[in-house]
């Protein structure tokens, strides 16, 4: 009986250990993969010059939801709306941390492209000339163009995977995606402040 009430014992110690050993494993392994709230949040540019027009962009990290909106204004105060495009991706997986430190490479999945016109004038050309291949444009409304030839640009379909590389530093985050390969990113990128 003795024999029989020490082998019981050993076998509880054991089952008890291997279930606080995997315990630790399972907490160990969910804190190492968890990185994606470095970059929650919402993050901002400066308003900067693009073309005869000015552009102010916007990046929204909500768990492994990452919206990225290009906010195109007539003034160099980004004040006066003109056209709107906003990136909706989803997916967000973050992936091993960057060569250089301070940053990780990650991947995103398409949900949705949108473009708004914000001007009369615009609406009137967009239907005159049927932008994206669209005619019905409306004022302040967003239309979902996927996969859409507008002017000399293919927007990526629905569904598109695509990898990408962010640095940060501080308040500061630099990131930037490519349809191929990993892109590595410096501080030359456009920064993106948080809010």
């Amino acid at each position: 009986m003795e024999n029989y009430m020490k082998n019981f014992y050993i076998i509880l110690i054991l089952f008890f250990s291997f279930t606080i050993y995997s315990c630790a494993k399972k907490s160990d392994s969910s804190s190492t993969t968890a990185t994606n709230t470095e970059i929650e949040g919402t993050w901002q540019t400066s308003c900067y010059s693009s073309g005869s027009i000015y552009l102010l962009q916007k990046l929204t990290v909500t768990g492994t939801n990452f919206t990225h909106k290009n906010e195109y204004h007539s003034d160099s105060s980004c004040a006066t709306d003109y056209v709107m495009w906003v990136n909706s991706w989803g997916s967000l997986s973050i992936g091993e941390e960057r060569s250089g430190g301070s940053g990780h490479q990650f991947t995103l999945t398409l949900s949705d492209i949108t473009f708004t016109s914000q001007t009369s004038d615009d609406v009137t050309w967009n239907n005159n000339n049927s932008w994206c291949g669209l005619t019905g444009w409306e004022i302040n409304t967003p239309v979902s163009v996927p996969g859409k030839t507008c002017g000399s640009e293919t927007q990526y379909f629905t569904g598109k995977v695509v990898y990408g590389d962010y640095l940060l530093d501080g308040n500061n985050l630099y990131w930037a995606f490519d349809p191929d390969n990993y892109p590595t990113v410096n501080s030359n990128y456009r920064t993106f402040t948080k809010q």
